[in-house]
């Protein structure tokens, strides 16, 4: 049994940093480390700062994120890793009501 398996995020003004990769290990389904796990939420956080107030899906947010380090060897995990990372960040986003989805 895991500390965080009793433990949720709470719901704030804004994301925690923290607690976003705590949701990430406590959901992931694999090992990553500490290092590769805010290597690719800085990745995130990059791309939602610098598009505050444009409408992004999800895609692009993986997209963004595997190039990115990929790219420049930031984190040598393949795709599918990062992009259940990411899909992590997001489901975090959305369980605290910072992230909404646009019905097209």
């Amino acid at each position: 049994m895991s500390a965080l398996d009793n433990w949720n995020p709470e719901k704030r003004d804004k994301p925690d940093y923290y607690d976003t990769v705590k949701y990430v290990y406590k959901h992931i389904e694999f090992h990553i480390s500490e290092d590769e796990a805010y290597s690719i939420l800085n990745a995130f956080i990059d791309l939602w700062d610098n598009n505050e107030g444009k409408l992004l899906y999800d895609e692009q947010l993986v997209a963004h994120v595997t190039e990115k380090l990929q790219d420049d060897f930031t984190v040598v995990l393949p795709g599918k890793k990062i992009r259940r990372v990411v899909e992590l960040i997001i489901e975090y986003l959305k369980e605290t009501g910072h992230y909404f989805q646009s019905e097209l």
